[in-house]
């Protein structure tokens, strides 16, 4: 659930907008909607991270007129120091009078995402996989017990001369589940 956090430095107003974000349109219209809701703000600098953290499908910042790399970059370099994925931050700032310098604004975009991060609900990400195992009949309800004793999930089943399962699982857990399947005559059909 996104959250709204305020911070000041200077008398500069920072507003950060910080939310559950895993598609770049999404992201952009929110950060239309942003601009409609303070339309008179200075900046509204962006941070976005799409993905695994650690190796991201999207990562991009905009400084939206603030010198070079003292905004977005320090905003989403946070982001992917914290962990965070799939979040998107938009930071309007108000300008106070005061100029900050470069230094002074990389720590107050930092900071008031550091902020609205500390308010946000965050859920940890478990990446799943998802194989087609088939067996014959009888195996059937020990796949499904050994399935959900790994914590994955099997969707429908087909059957015909065998019964297809199609399982979703966190990916940590599949070579385990793997080694107990295998011996025991199930079929594994891996999706690339």
């Amino acid at each position: 659930m996104p959250v709204v956090a305020e911070t000041e430095e200077k008398k500069s107003r920072f507003i950060c907008w910080l939310g559950p974000v895993t598609d770049k349109a999404a992201f952009l219209c929110q950060l239309e909607m942003v601009r409609a809701r303070y339309p008179d703000a200075s900046h509204h600098c962006t941070a976005l991270v799409i993905g695994n953290p650690g190796n991201p499908e999207v990562m991009q910042f905009d400084d939206d007129g603030e010198p070079g790399g003292s905004a977005g970059r320090p905003m989403m370099e946070l982001l992917l120091k914290q962990g965070v994925g799939n979040v998107g931050a938009i930071v309007t700032r108000y300008f106070g009078g005061t100029k900050l310098g470069v230094g002074g604004l990389m720590r107050a975009y930092r900071g008031a995402v550091g902020v609205a991060l500390q308010s946000a609900e965050l859920e940890t990400h478990v990446p799943v996989m998802t194989v087609q195992i088939s067996c014959d009949f009888a195996g059937e309800s020990r796949l499904r017990f050994l399935v959900s004793q790994s914590g994955g999930t099997c969707g429908e089943a087909h059957y015909s001369d065998e019964v297809l399962v199609a399982v979703t699982l966190p990916e940590d857990q599949w070579s385990q589940l793997r080694e107990k399947l295998l011996p025991e005559g199930f079929s594994v059909h891996e999706k690339n």
